[in-house]
């Protein structure tokens, strides 16, 4: 797919009603009782939207297929950083172990986060099909992620529908043309269709970073168009929808050059932080400590006072540990550190791409992602 512009149109479009001040984190409160019967998220994802893909071409995707994307409100009182989905439980709360493929039990004092996995659909594999496929290998499915490639497609018989359960799900379109207001119409209508008996925490254009560096377009336009987003999406009236901005978690390290403002639209345009972290030792044949992977992340989020979750995270599994017992135990300690941080969601990236292969194929990785997941 071609790259998206460099400069936004000159076109011209009436602004749409400005983003409200984001919701509290008081919404989390009915999330924390629902989630006491906890499930697992996974991700949906084909070859048309890898990370780090270009940007779309100006399409709407309207075609026969539009509703089949790749598989790839006032003001309210804000709690500060420590409290809500963003921060660990009491000091003391002991985390389960994980052993021997077995399932850990329930967690003292019940869990909130929502687990999973995302996984890559098979050469003529339905949705349906996949997502079944998803649930035989985790365990019934609380929260499905799903990604669309251009315009998202009005919420009836979409994939997004089909999973008939809390999605996170991310659509794309030159920011440059959104901030102008050429998609209002359409993505109005989206907004509107989607339920409003489903927590729904919509994304747009997740991982912007390397768009930006290439030049397909600005970090202006990305931020315009996001203020832009949250206000038609303000106007649907639906308390249930949740702006979700996506970042990359290499952006916080000082080596990516890179400013987290840069992509920030600001509190009042977004109302969940969303992270891809990976286990950065991968390259270098090690397991990294998860406290290093991810403090950058959960200090960042606490900062803004925002609830957060893991879109994305894995580990390729490292020279030298063919049997996948290495990759286990990183799991396993991963799984242990983030019982501690309490975000919203965690999928882990059950996908080949060309950075490496994070599928959990060996049974020692699969078992101990699988028995996080079916802890309670």
């Amino acid at each position: 797919m071609s790259s998206g512009p460099i400069a936004a149109p000159t076109l011209a479009a009436p602004d749409p009603t400005p983003p409200r001040h984001r919701l509290g984190r008081w919404w989390l409160l009915p999330l924390t009782a629902g989630a006491l019967v906890l499930g697992t998220t996974v991700a949906l994802a084909t070859n048309g939207d890898l990370p780090g893909g270009p940007s779309p071409t100006a399409t709407d995707a309207t075609g026969g297929n539009a509703g089949l994307g790749p598989a790839a409100p006032g003001t309210r009182p804000t709690p500060s950083g420590n409290e809500g989905f963003g921060a660990g439980p009491a000091s003391g709360s002991p985390s389960p172990s994980v052993s021997g493929g077995a399932t850990s039990g329930a967690f003292p004092g019940g869990r909130n986060t929502l687990p999973g996995a995302s996984i890559y659909l098979k050469s003529g594999e339905s949705f349906a099909a996949g997502l079944a496929r998803s649930d035989r290998s985790y365990g019934p499915l609380r929260m499905v992620r799903v990604f669309y490639p251009g315009l998202p497609p009005s919420w009836s018989g979409s994939r997004a529908d089909v999973a008939d359960r809390t999605v996170v799900v991310s659509f794309k379109a030159p920011p440059g043309e959104v901030a102008a207001g050429k998609h209002d119409s359409r993505l109005a209508a989206w907004f509107r269709s989607v339920p409003r008996d489903l927590d729904v925490y919509w994304s747009y254009f997740h991982e912007p970073e390397d768009d930006v560096e290439r030049g397909s377009y600005t970090a202006a336009q990305y931020r315009a168009a996001w203020k832009r987003l949250a206000g038609l999406a303000d106007r649907a009236g639906n308390a249930r929808l949740r702006s979700t901005l996506i970042l990359m978690c290499w952006t916080l390290n000082p080596n990516s050059r890179r400013t987290f403002e840069d992509y920030w639209p600001g509190g009042d345009a977004i109302d969940v932080l969303g992270w891809d972290c990976y286990n950065s030792g991968g390259k270098y044949d090690r397991y990294t400590d998860p406290a290093q992977v991810f403090t950058p992340m959960i200090n960042k989020s606490k900062a803004l006072g925002k609830p957060w979750g893991l879109a994305e995270t894995g580990s390729v599994r490292i020279a030298g540990d063919s049997s996948g017992t290495g990759r286990a135990a990183w799991i396993r300690s991963m799984s242990r550190y983030l019982d501690g941080q309490r975000p919203l969601w965690v999928a882990y990236y059950d996908y080949e791409v060309a950075g490496g292969d994070f599928r959990l194929t060996d049974a020692p990785s699969r078992e101990a992602w699988r028995a996080w997941c079916a802890a309670s």
